[in-house]
């Protein structure tokens, strides 16, 4: 009989998710150099929210950083892999840094306590997490990364994932994916696709409310447009938290409406069996405000577990 932390932890596979691997001696000071946290801190085994930015300081990709011996993971959407692999090669230049995408390795959650619920995860065993990084061809590891409260990303070898968690590399839920997205939903937490990448500065995602920027670290790629940003305080716009009845999920980047006009960007939208939860850059004279589909369906504004204003 499993004991009861064991019976709290349940997982599945995100296939939408995969990770980068910045190898070589000089990788945290060349990160350092183009991400918007301090990636000097990954050093204490901290899972870091980053973003990588263009020089206008739009958001291409969310980063979630962990250090292992000499290289930093970062987990981010699949399809964002190749787009950032590119960008951040074009800054090597003479720095002992080798960033490859981590093919072997297969992303997944493990969900804790009330988290651990819903027909798309099966139990997870626990003590297997608990291994020492395995190490493989190609130096991949077992790497875990603490994503928010009773939420864990794994992302692990293919014999490994089944050894720790039993599911089908070959038949992912369909619906672990909105599921995950409905949490980072309600977590407040933003997430970049290749449709969004590129729209937003890092405080319109809420990134400074997360921790996913460092106003005191020095220079990275886009840092005067953000830093301006902040110390004008002029955020006019933030990310915000809405609910639309069942049906067909908004495509993302079109339009929320008050009276009409736009008052908003769908940034993030995952599809539930009563609901479709939303987030979507608003502007904040309208926070608090339902909004409208182009279809006419009516978007409920809900709480953040943080404050959101212009600061």
């Amino acid at each position: 009989m499993l004991d009861d932390s064991t019976q709290a932890l349940h997982a599945a596979l995100l296939p939408g998710f995969g990770v980068l691997r910045i190898a070589g001696s000089d990788s945290i000071s060349f990160l350092q150099g183009q991400l918007t946290n301090d990636t000097r801190l990954l050093d204490d085994g901290r899972t870091q929210v980053s973003a990588l930015c263009t020089n206008q300081g739009r958001v291409v990709a969310i980063l979630r950083l962990r250090q292992l011996d000499e290289a930093v993971y970062a987990l981010m959407p699949a399809e964002l892999l190749g787009r950032v692999a590119t960008q951040l090669r074009k800054f090597v230049l003479r720095a002992k840094v080798e960033i490859l995408q981590a093919a072997d390795l297969h992303v997944g959650a493990i969900y804790s306590g009330p988290a651990a619920r819903g027909p798309a995860q099966t139990r997870f065993d626990e003590a297997a997490l608990t291994m020492s990084p395995v190490p493989l061809a190609g130096a991949t590891e077992v790497v875990t990364f603490q994503y928010a409260e009773g939420r864990e990303v794994v992302a692990a070898p293919a014999a490994a994932w089944r050894a720790i968690s039993g599911l089908s590399l070959t038949r992912p839920s369909p619906q672990a994916h909105d599921d995950w997205l409905a949490a980072d939903i309600a977590d407040g937490l933003p997430q970049v696709i290749a449709a969004t990448s590129e729209q937003f500065i890092p405080q319109m995602l809420n990134l400074d409310l997360v921790g996913g920027v460092s106003f005191t670290k020095g220079c990275y790629t886009g840092q005067e447009i953000i830093a301006r940003t902040h110390h004008l305080g002029r955020v006019k716009r933030r990310t915000l938290r809405y609910v639309l009845p069942p049906g067909v999920a908004p495509v993302l980047m079109s339009n929320l409406l008050l009276d009409g006009a736009k008052a908003a960007d769908v940034l993030v939208a995952a599809t539930l069996a009563d609901r479709i939860e939303m987030l979507a850059v608003t502007n904040l004279d309208l926070a608090g405000r339902a909004l409208t589909t182009a279809d006419g369906r009516v978007a409920e504004p809900k709480a953040l577990p943080y404050g959101v204003t212009s600061d």
